[in-house]
């Protein structure tokens, strides 16, 4: 099946979804099982659908400490990019679509979060974008309406490749990888399956970790996004939007995302969850629909509750015995301390990167030990000089609590 049948296909699918009042990126599970097989067994049909897919993943995976969950940002990001070209397509008439605020919550947090400004402009400018100022990209010409389901079908493409790259991860048993091995992989292979077996015997090669990143992974937020409207905006509401405009009137079509468990791993609150290990998608693969119990959060600290936890064991805060004579001492027994521990990496006031929920300790961006904390840990990035303060200022009053030593390797 070439590219101009998948778009045939795919603007049919559209236009059916718009018939039923749906606005929304492609959710066809026939169209989308034949476009993940062509796309497994040749990956050089991103080539034909023009739709940068080298350039996009290479720069959404490059340096990431974990994969799976920059996977998933950029699978959202894709997703949004899809909407926009599939709002100018079906609802061309639509003033709000054509003005995009790159301060609305959707353009921080999700296409921000997972690309660069640079590819975020070029994806942009295909739909007919231009940059108007700093805060806006305005439509200046409509493109024609074949571009835009072209732009879209490469978006949704783009969207299944990360679906079948979080596939190779999970089926690997890990997602701590450099980007470019997976790639390249990826690019050799012709199935999932010869994938996987490609990087098996290149990790099995490996003397050392593989490096570790100098940015971190997306951060997100738990309300729907998308571009339409300011980040003060989408806070303030259940359903956020990208262009500025008011939100669609009750006869319009509802314009959908495809994806409605959100990718996030990281809470709005400052304690809250964080990116945890690596688990396979709800679905990933059109046949698998097997989902997985999803781990309790850690519990939002502050210093109050910690103080409460501490006055209700007093135990904890006796002051120390009197000396006794060697005969009369007895070793005290050594408690776990309950508290965050800094990790030897850490240079005396030195920001954390990273805090391992599961250790519960705090860790440099260059820790040699931090990839032992990734399978089975919930390793979180910290995002942000005022989130790693607190950590570490949280961490330095846990040792005085409760006495704890500085965590070894």
């Amino acid at each position: 099946m070439g590219s101009s049948s998948l778009s045939e296909d795919y603007r049919l699918c559209l236009e059916r979804e718009l018939r039923r009042g749906r606005a929304g990126v492609c959710g066809d599970p026939s169209l989308r099982a034949v476009l993940w097989h062509i796309l497994v067994e040749d990956f050089d049909l991103h080539g034909a659908l023009q739709d940068d897919a080298l350039a996009l993943l290479t720069d959404g995976l490059w340096g990431r400490a974990d994969l799976a969950p920059a996977l998933r940002g950029l699978a959202r990001a894709f997703e949004l990019l899809e909407l926009a070209a599939v709002h100018l397509y079906l609802l061309p008439w639509r003033k709000e679509f054509t003005t995009i605020k790159t301060f609305s919550g959707g353009y921080v947090h999700v296409l921000k979060g997972a690309l660069s400004e640079d590819l975020l402009i070029q994806s942009f400018q295909k739909m007919g974008y231009v940059r108007r100022d700093a805060h806006r990209l305005m439509v200046a010409a409509l493109p024609p309406a074949h571009q835009l389901v072209q732009v879209a079908l490469g978006c949704f493409a783009l969207r299944l490749e990360c679906e079948i790259l979080g596939e190779v991860l999970a089926q690997l048993g890990t997602s701590v990888l450099p980007a470019e091995e997976l790639l390249q992989a990826r690019r050799a292979s012709v199935d999932v399956a010869s994938c996987v077996a490609w990087l098996q015997q290149r990790l099995a090669r490996e003397e050392e970790p593989p490096p570790l990143p100098r940015r971190g992974s997306p951060t997100g937020c738990q309300a729907r996004l998308d571009l339409y409207r300011d980040v003060q905006e989408d806070e303030g509401s259940d359903e956020a939007s990208l262009y500025g405009g008011p939100s669609p009137s009750p006869e319009s079509p509802a314009s959908e995302l495809a994806c409605q468990p959100q990718f996030w791993e990281q809470s709005a609150r400052l304690w809250g969850a964080g990116g945890g290990p690596w688990e396979p998608a709800e679905a990933s693969s059109p046949t698998s629909g097997a989902s997985e119990e999803e781990e309790p959060q850690p519990e939002a600290f502050s210093f109050l509750s910690l103080r409460r936890e501490l006055l209700s064991r007093p135990g904890d805060l006796a002051p120390p015995h009197s000396p006794r004579s060697p005969e009369q001492a007895s070793p005290a027994p050594v408690l776990e301390a309950p508290g965050y521990q800094t990790h030897t990496c850490l240079a005396p006031g030195a920001l954390p990167a990273f805090c391992c929920d599961t250790c519960r300790q705090l860790h440099a961006t260059h820790c040699a030990a931090l990839p032992s904390c990734h399978p089975g840990h919930g390793l979180r990035t910290l995002r942000g000089n005022s989130q790693r303060r607190l950590w570490l200022q949280r961490a330095q009053v846990d040792a005085l609590l409760y006495d704890s030593p500085v965590a070894g390797p």
